[in-house]
């Protein structure tokens, strides 16, 4: 899971509270580049490297009980592992394991 470390807070769990809950899956955190924090907004689920679910939802109780949202399931395999090699290519540039 990639997270952006900087959207903690206002009762959302930090990076390692996340990690903690659902060891032992890895949880990754944006870091800084180029002198400033990224910051990772995209929400995506990718299931069995097979099905990607991609949202403007944020995975949140208020997102889910008080906003209109909208997101696309896909069950495209070719779709889904490109998506994954990308986030896999800049893992190291852009994120850090959560402790």
């Amino acid at each position: 899971m990639y997270l952006d470390a900087s959207a903690s807070g206002r009762g959302a769990p930090t990076a390692a509270e996340v990690a903690d809950h659902l060891a032992p899956a890895v949880i990754l955190r944006t870091v800084e580049f180029g002198g400033a924090v990224v910051r990772n907004h995209a929400k995506f689920v990718a299931v069995d490297h097979r099905f990607l679910l991609v949202s403007s939802a944020n995975f949140s109780w208020s997102a889910e009980h008080g906003n209109v949202e909208f997101g696309v399931l896909l069950d495209d395999r070719n779709l889904t592992e490109a998506v994954e090699r990308q986030l896999r290519d800049v893992e190291d540039t852009l994120y850090e394991v959560a402790p």
